[in-house]
This record gives structure tokens, C-alpha cells and sequence, in this order.
């Protein structure tokens, strides 16, 4: 069965985030900035909106270069908030995680995921995924991005940069040569400016000349393992595998609301399917949890949580149902706003051991 490997990468994260959460900023130039302290405009823009970038504004510059390139256009700089961009990337995670048979988190705004088995390695298959992914982000969290399918991440990778802003582009594996052949090899995922030196060194300049070149040659300067990797990547062919970097800290499953509202009985309703998958989880994966979470994200995207901790593994959801419903009452009470998307985290988790009388131990009814 062909590989069907996808590529998520969010559109101008940080600075759309902002652009979500104050609307009125939308279409001036954005900068969102890591500030040094040493002076008013010390640091460096982290991320820019398209709107900045027309006038050459990019990550990595500094402020004081980029207030210049901007003088006049009514711009905004804004300092840089990882925990609230962290708090978002989360929840794009779970969104896409759910539609997906593996995902690997790349960083915090980009994503490859797998497949392969859920669209049975068809493409017009995941192609409709991919769509739904894009869709179901952009109800929830009012955000866009860019999406590729390709049969290894490499191809994904190139084609979600391809589809920026806001695409989404599949290549077939039988297009996948026609479609990369002609770009530049700086533009394939993993290869930086020194590799690109070397290979420029060697005659090599686009990945079609990668791809036929000479795997023993590669090897005498990048190594076997490198150059294997180059070769294939070229291709279309590297086999690098999409993983779960390491062992779940948490489950978490978040839905959008059919309606806005602030009653909990009603959120815990639209919440049943998702219940459902994470108690899956937990049997899948052998795993019982001790810390219950209650989510709630209002309108304005603001995120309340309310938490329980229970002194012995829990292995069932269903078990502490009642403590969920509790939950949500607390946070329908605090609420200032109405649910626009509610969601359940499980955490502090550990592998099974005596499940027996849990239940009683928890007092549920």
C-alpha cells in the first residue's frame, strides 16, 4: 500500500492569533516581536503577517529595521505570548489528531501526520480528510492553514509550502517528480544552508539534479546515512516514518458546540462521542489517569478550565461522570461568556495496574 503522508503547517501562526483575538488589527501590518528589554525597540520580530511581509518584513529581523520598513503603513508590533500561542497550538493538535491515524508534532505550528490506513492509501480519500481538517480548524479557532499530501514527509512538506496561504495541495506519487523536480534543494525538508553550499559545490542545484545524482558520491561528503537520505528525499522515496515523539502526557478531546450556550447539561451531551474516544484510548493504550479536566473555550476564545484530582488511577471514564458534570456546572457558573467549543483532558497518566473496586473507591453512583 502507497504511503499517504500529510504536512499541517498554520498560516503566520502568532500574528494570526492576534488577528483572531483583536479583529480591528486585521489588514494593517502585523509584527509580533520578541522584545530584548535593553531598549524600546530591542529584539527581533518573531512572525509577521502577508500584510507586513509586502513591505519586507520577516521573522528574524530586527524591530528596529522592520518600525522602519513600516513607517507610515499604520502598523502594529506586538510583544510575542508563547503561553497563549501553546495554550491554541494544543487544541489545533487534538482537532487534527482526531481525524488522523498519527500525528507528529513538528513544532507549534506545524504538524505531518499519517494516512495511510484510514484513507487505505488513497489520495482522493485523503484529500477529503485533509479538507476536513482544514475545515474543522477554522470553525474552531478561526484560523487557517496550509495543507500537503505527499507519499513521504518530504513531498508533504513541499507541497504544504506550496499551498500557503490557506491551500491545500496533493501530489500523487505519480506526479510527485514533475511537481518538485524544478525546485531549488534548499527547499527540501531537512536540508540547510551548508548542505545546499556543498551540494551547489557539486553541481547539484535542484532536486531533479539531487535525485540522479550519484548516491556514492554523496556519500564521500555527507555520509552514508545522509546521503541515503538526500537521495531518497529527491525522489520522493525517504521512508521517515511519522511518530508520536514520545509517550502522552495527557488525552484530550475538544468539539465545537452546535450552538452557543452556557448549559453544562447540554455541553456534556455534545460531548458523548468524544467521551467515547478517549475511554478507547485508555483501553488501547493500557493507560488510567488521575487528573479530570472540564474545557471550555468562549466566544471570545478565551479558555476556562476546572480540574479534579483523584488519589487512585482512574481506568474508565465513565466512571467519574458525575465529577465531569460537576465540572462544567462550576465553569457554566463562572462563565462570563457562552461556549463556543468544550472538550475533556485526562492527565497525570500512568500504566494499569489493580483496577479493582475503582469505582467504589471513587463513590460514583
Amino acid at each position: 500500500m502507497v504511503r499517504v503522508i500529510g504536512h499541517i503547517d498554520l498560516d503566520y501562526f502568532f500574528a494570526q492569533v492576534e488577528e483572531v483575538e483583536n479583529p480591528s488589527i486585521k489588514g494593517r501590518p502585523v509584527a509580533v516581536c520578541v522584545f530584548s528589554g535593553r531598549t524600546k525597540d530591542s529584539g527581533v520580530v518573531s512572525t509577521a503577517n502577508y500584510k507586513a511581509r509586502e513591505f519586507g518584513v520577516k521573522s528574524g529581523m530586527p524591530i528596529v529595521l522592520a518600525k522602519r520598513r513600516l513607517e507610515g503603513r499604520d502598523p502594529i508590533m506586538i510583544r510575542m505570548e508563547i503561553t497563549k500561542y501553546e495554550a491554541v497550538s494544543e487544541r489545533i493538535m487534538e482537532l487534527a489528531r482526531s481525524h488522523v491515524d498519527i500525528l507528529e508534532e513538528a513544532g507549534i505550528d506545524e504538524a505531518f501526520f499519517d494516512l495511510t490506513i484510514g484513507s487505505r492509501g488513497d489520495f482522493n480519500s485523503a484529500a477529503s480528510v485533509a479538507r476536513k481538517i482544514k475545515e474543522t480548524i477554522l470553525e474552531g479557532e478561526r484560523l487557517t492553514c496550509s495543507v500537503g499530501l505527499g507519499r513521504s514527509k518530504a513531498v508533504a512538506k513541499l507541497a504544504s509550502d506550496s499551498a500557503k496561504p490557506g491551500g491545500l495541495m496533493v501530489v500523487s506519487p505519480d506526479s510527485t517528480m514533475a511537481f518538485m523536480g524544478s525546485l531549488n534543494v534548499g527547499n527540501l525538508y531537512g536540508v540547510g544552508p551548508k548542505t545546499v553550499k556543498t551540494l551547489e559545490g557539486l553541481g547539484i542545484g535542484t532536486i531533479a539534479e539531487l535525485a540522479r545524482a550519484d548516491v556514492s558520491l554523496l556519500q564521500d561528503y555527507f555520509g552514508r546515512k545522509l546521503a541515503l537520505y538526500l537521495h531518497a528525499a529527491a525522489n520522493g522515496e525517504d521512508d521517515d516514518p511519522v511518530e508520536e515523539r514520545q509517550e502522552p502526557t495527557q488525552f484530550s478531546r475538544i468539539i465545537t458546540l452546535k450552538s452557543d450556550t452556557t448549559d453544562a447539561e447540554e455541553a456534556m451531551n455534545q460531548l458523548t462521542e468524544a467521551a467515547d474516544d478517549l475511554r478507547s484510548r485508555l483501553i488501547s493504550r493500557k493507560t488510567s489517569f488521575r487528573t479530570l479536566s472540564a474545557i471550555a473555550i468562549l466566544t471570545n476564545l478565551s479558555t476556562k478550565t476546572r480540574s479534579k484530582t483523584f488519589e487512585t488511577p482512574i481506568w474508565d471514564l465513565s466512571i467519574v461522570k458525575n465529577a465531569l458534570a460537576d465540572l462544567f456546572s462550576q465553569l457554566s457558573d463562572s462563565a462570563d461568556r457562552e461556549f463556543r467549543r468544550v472538550g475533556i483532558r485526562l492527565s497525570d497518566l500512568s500504566a494499569n495496574s489493580d483496577q479493582k473496586s475503582l469505582a467504589e473507591y471513587v463513590g460514583e453512583p
